[in-house]
């Protein structure tokens, strides 16, 4: 069904929010932005932001969604890459929104919203590295093991300081040790 003006009113207003609230959370804190300071950043009033979003929460998660989303549109070319090398792709996609993942983390015991969100966004991910492995011919276990430990990876390298050095060792490590050898 082709959609109404209203439909894309809708879509561009809620970008155009989404964008105003990432940019805000990533340079004030989350928690210094308030829903007012955004409102006044898009010049609408603050009880415009809640048509679109019931609380700060929830516009977080359209602002993660709106991230992952653009992030997905450049995963096509990376798939046939090597694991260390799409290791070091999503590193690169998380560390641009690296206070949006501190957030979230910090939210999980305070938030079922968000607590819900990084479980749904932690099964998903593990999934897709599942299926991508299982085509170059490992085992469904073998594989979910390995998904799990490349998450925490990239969490890790992610909420811990490392040099760049130490980050590479650590792919480069990764990329020899967690497949086995091409037949």
């Amino acid at each position: 069904m082709a959609k109404n003006k209203r439909d894309i009113d809708l879509d561009v207003k809620k970008k155009a929010l989404e964008e105003t609230a990432a940019r805000l959370f990533m340079t004030c804190g989350y928690e210094a932005t308030s829903m007012s300071r955004i409102a006044q950043e898009l010049g609408v009033t603050p009880n415009t932001l809640y048509w679109y979003y019931a609380s700060k929460d929830e516009l977080l998660v359209g602002v993660l969604n709106r991230l992952l989303s653009d992030s997905l549109k450049q995963l096509p070319p990376i798939m046939g890459s090597s694991p260390k090398e799409q290791i070091s792709w999503a590193l690169q996609e998380f560390e641009q929104s690296r206070a949006l993942v501190n957030t979230v983390h910090g939210k999980l015991s305070q938030s079922a919203l968000i607590r819900d969100w990084h479980e749904r966004f932690h099964r998903a991910l593990e999934s897709a590295v599942v299926h991508t492995l299982k085509a170059k011919g490992i085992s469904t276990e073998q594989a979910r093991i390995l998904a799990t430990v490349a998450t925490f990876l990239v969490e890790g390298l992610l909420a811990h300081p490392h040099t760049e050095k130490q980050r590479d060792d650590i792919l480069e490590w990764f990329g020899q040790n967690a497949l086995p050898d091409p037949a």
